[in-house]
């Protein structure tokens, strides 16, 4: 490919994702306040928090130690969800960072009651193998855990929560030099597994930590 023809790409895939995103952010928000009641939700959040949470299931992926993932390890703490993939240019390693100074703003610590995990779950599986996603991961946090399986499983879960995503120059799967346009909001799920708020970029570290901290607040841990 031409250096003229990477440097455009380069240019299209920000705005693509972004395009996903902003995208994604309004249908989801409309798609809550349609069933908005005001006692049930926190107020002045930048997030848009579910009144009735999303009961997710149906899906089996494999976390970076290849052990099984599904809707049974989101129960029993909060968890924020991030989907990428390990050769993203910008998006994904930004957020990432982002969600690293969030951990050192939390007030909890591991294994305290309320401390959150995040998973990032790559939407690339025919490169991300479990091995690279776990060095991935953990060079932002050591508590990061990554998360990857069979696209039809990815799928599962990818249509409950609304996330997009799809490949640029990819035709059979013989060549790996292919980019992936993907949504960029981080999901929260509450202790019982349930889809129960969005956050939609600009991720602001201090921001996300206060959201997250008052939605806790709100509905509790259990």
């Amino acid at each position: 490919m031409s250096s003229e023809k990477r440097s455009v790409k380069n240019i299209i895939l920000p705005i693509s994702i972004g395009a996903i995103s902003l995208v994604i952010g309004l249908w989801l928000s409309q798609q809550m306040l349609l069933n908005n009641n005001d006692t049930k939700i926190p107020k002045n959040l930048d997030a848009t928090v579910l009144p009735n949470a999303r009961v997710l299931a149906g899906f089996n992926l494999i976390n970076h130690d290849k052990q099984p993932f599904t809707e049974e390890q989101l129960k029993g703490q909060w968890s924020f969800l991030f989907f990428g993939f390990t050769n993203c240019p910008d998006v994904c390693p930004t957020t990432l960072k982002v969600m690293q100074s969030v951990w050192k703003t939390l007030p909890t610590k591991p294994g305290e009651v309320g401390h959150p995990k995040l998973y990032f779950v790559s939407v690339d599986p025919d490169r991300d193998k479990t091995e690279i996603i776990k060095s991935y991961i953990q060079y932002f946090h050591t508590e990061f855990i990554g998360v990857t399986g069979k696209a039809n499983e990815l799928d599962k879960l990818t249509n409950q929560i609304g996330i997009l995503y799809g490949y640029d120059d990819k035709s059979d799967g013989s060549d790996l030099e292919y980019t992936v346009n993907h949504s960029a909001q981080l999901i929260l799920i509450d202790p019982r597994g349930r889809m129960r708020a969005v956050i939609s970029p600009p991720h602001i570290a201090k921001t996300i930590a206060a959201n997250f901290q008052t939605i806790r607040t709100f509905y509790g841990d259990e």
